[in-house]
């Protein structure tokens, strides 16, 4: 099964390969790929409840290394009751809606200041850190405030 497409790049009139998101055929890779994507979505999970532990990236990754092994697999976690209230805004179909947008940026900010105070005890480079997480969360919160208006 491969999702592999070909386009033709209206300029130059000539063709373009998109990237080949195939099933691998080994089942040793299959296996392998079905077990690091399980770890990510554990890392994802672990994510949801404690801040400071990213999510959407780990959820990024297994869902890569769902879709290459097991599209079941890949399937139950979108569909998953913890994470398809969040993933569905993703593929563009759903606006956001004022109260996810409030909820995203205030669950954000709650994460950052207990990052920030929990980098602060003791660490010698805690005011970079700290600067990097604020600036991390002023650029988040433009994206989240004008995602899909």
């Amino acid at each position: 099964m491969s999702i592999a497409t070909t386009s033709t790049d209206l300029t130059s009139g000539r063709e373009q390969h998109s990237a080949d998101f195939s099933i691998s055929r080994s089942s040793l890779i299959r296996w392998a790929f079905a077990v690091i994507g399980v770890l990510f979505v554990s890392v994802g999970a672990i994510g949801v409840f404690l801040p400071g532990i990213p999510t959407t990236g780990p959820l990024l990754a297994a869902s890569f290394f769902l879709t290459k092994s097991c599209p079941a697999l890949e399937r139950r976690l979108v569909r998953n009751r913890w994470f398809a209230n969040y993933l569905h805004y993703l593929d563009g179909t759903y606006r956001m809606t004022d109260r996810m947008r409030i909820a995203a940026i205030l669950s954000m900010w709650v994460s950052i200041i207990v990052s920030s105070l929990i980098l602060s005890q003791g660490l010698a480079a805690a005011k970079w850190s700290t600067f990097v997480l604020l600036a991390s969360g002023i650029v988040g919160t433009v994206v989240i405030a004008r995602f899909r208006r």
